[in-house]
């Protein structure tokens, strides 16, 4: 009978060392989960090589507090529902809403405050200088996309929705649209890669909006027991400017002669 409860009493010792056990083999293996989805510019997955404006923050974060990331790539809701379940530990350029703010934690500050939607246009085509131009124009809009309250309740506008944005910008070239509204990140990182600036150009009127982009830990992960620790590293990286610093020089080597 001794014996029997000797081994019940170790039995539960052990249990209860195994979280113990789990996180320290966490924090000496020092490799973080992070769910990627395909979004160029800011995260761009090519088979198995993760690249981006966010692949560089994200690694730039982790750095800071001696981690290192390991990237996994999904469809963004399947990247949401990790986190929610603890299968995977960080993500990025994510929004703060109330419902997420239940299973994740934000870092703040955030990384990125401000979203810009601008209007591409042919080089040879006039100019959008307000919005009252868009008038009698045919824009290229994507299908599901939400740009700004205005423009997206203006049922007087003639918009001609397709699937995704390189469509758009292949028709603005073959002028069968006359300007198309996207992200001007995403708009700027297209231009590029399809070969199209010297073919197309921004019009002059855009529209700006402060939208604040997190990074977000599960709260099921054991990452959290470092939060403190990443929420100052966000912090200072961004009061330092490094943040802006990868932003920026992503974008300059964009508009970068070749």
């Amino acid at each position: 009978m001794k014996f029997l409860l000797c081994n019940i009493v170790t039995c539960i010792l052990l249990l209860s060392a195994l979280p113990c056990f789990a996180d320290e083999t966490f924090h000496e293996k020092k490799e973080v989960i992070v769910v990627v989805s395909h979004y160029p510019p800011w995260k761009i997955i090519e088979e198995d090589n993760f690249k981006g404006i966010d692949i560089e923050l994200t690694r730039t974060l982790l750095l800071e507090v001696g981690y290192t990331p390991r990237f996994i790539g999904c469809p963004w809701i399947r990247g949401i529902k990790m986190l929610e379940n603890g299968e995977a530990d960080l993500i990025s350029g994510i929004l703060k809403r109330s419902d997420r703010e239940k299973t994740m934690t934000f870092l703040e500050p955030p990384y990125k405050t401000k979203s810009s939607k601008a209007f591409f246009i042919h080089k040879d085509g006039m100019d959008i200088a307000n919005y009252e131009d868009l008038d009698g124009k045919i824009l290229g809009v994507q299908r599901g996309a939400k740009y700004f309250e205005r423009f997206d309740n203006d049922i007087t506008l003639n918009k001609q929705i397709i699937h995704n944005n390189e469509l758009n910008f292949k028709k603005l070239v073959t002028g069968r649209i006359d300007a198309l509204i996207v992200t001007e990140s995403i708009g700027d990182y297209l231009a590029a890669e399809m070969n199209l600036n010297h073919i197309v150009k921004k019009a002059s009127f855009r529209h700006d909006k402060s939208v604040p982009v997190y990074f977000a830990i599960s709260k099921k992960s054991r990452l959290i027991s470092i939060s403190k620790e990443l929420m100052a590293a966000t912090k200072r990286l961004k009061e330092n400017g490094e943040f802006d610093r990868i932003i920026n020089s992503f974008f300059e080597k964009l508009h970068a002669p070749h």
